[in-house]
């Protein structure tokens, strides 16, 4: 379970530190690193220390968890709408905590249900720094970083060229797709014909060794999260 103090959380217009226990600082000088490197994010990101205790948050995570949807702050830390997808957003955490060499965990990124969004929430979960600034030595972190496809998110094409050949109307379908459109909505959007949507969609699965959308968005967003 995470275990962090929520009660110290400041408005969404601060940059949030969760202090863990009493006594427990981080140096002035860190904080504003870390502060200052958290909010150069486009997306929500909180770090996480051992025992899945939040630390800090972005203003762009905060955002996210102040509309309790999908994914909120509880007395007993960060949690889900559904109970299996805590338990998993948990073991992803500690799998980062407790292996940082191992790299981002399998099963992530996952996806998170929400009510009243038009999209799902999108969430990864990687290693962070090792930290020595709380205390206990050897401090290990994980990045909590959190996608919300309804806030819009900056799609490098080229990248989508570059990595999987894609030609520049491929690129441009794909990223708008990643974007949360549909099928008919980027088209309406690129003006071009069903059809032709259709057959860069049907080209893109080929490149990029995807079967599904689902799939394929997942794929896309290992590059832009």
């Amino acid at each position: 379970m995470i275990a962090g103090n929520t009660r110290s959380l400041p408005k969404a217009s601060e940059v949030d530190r969760v202090p863990t226990s009493e006594g427990t600082k981080a140096p002035p000088d860190v904080l504003a690193a870390l502060t200052y490197g958290l909010e150069l994010a486009h997306h929500g990101a909180i770090l996480v220390t051992e025992g899945c205790r939040p630390q800090l948050a972005n203003r762009a995570a905060l955002s996210i968890l102040q509309k309790r949807d999908g994914i909120s702050l509880s007395p007993s830390g960060i949690v889900a709408d559904r109970a299996m997808d805590t338990r998993l957003l948990h073991n992803l955490l500690e799998k980062a905590l407790s292996s940082p060499e191992s790299g981002e965990p399998r099963e992530s990124p996952i996806i998170l249900q929400r009510k009243s969004a038009n999209s799902s929430l999108m969430v990864r979960v990687i290693p962070g720094p090792g930290l020595l600034c709380w205390q206990e030595a050897q401090q290990k972190t994980a990045l909590l970083k959190l996608y919300d496809p309804d806030l819009g998110v900056a799609v490098d094409e080229r990248a989508l060229i570059s990595l999987y050949g894609l030609t520049r109307g491929e690129a441009a379908f794909a990223a708008k797709l990643v974007q949360g459109k549909t099928i008919e909505e980027a088209a309406g959007k690129l003006f071009i014909s069903a059809h032709t949507a259709r057959t860069h969609l049907k080209r893109i699965f080929m490149k990029t060794d995807t079967h599904r959308q689902p799939e394929l968005v997942m794929r896309m967003l290992m590059i832009v999260l």
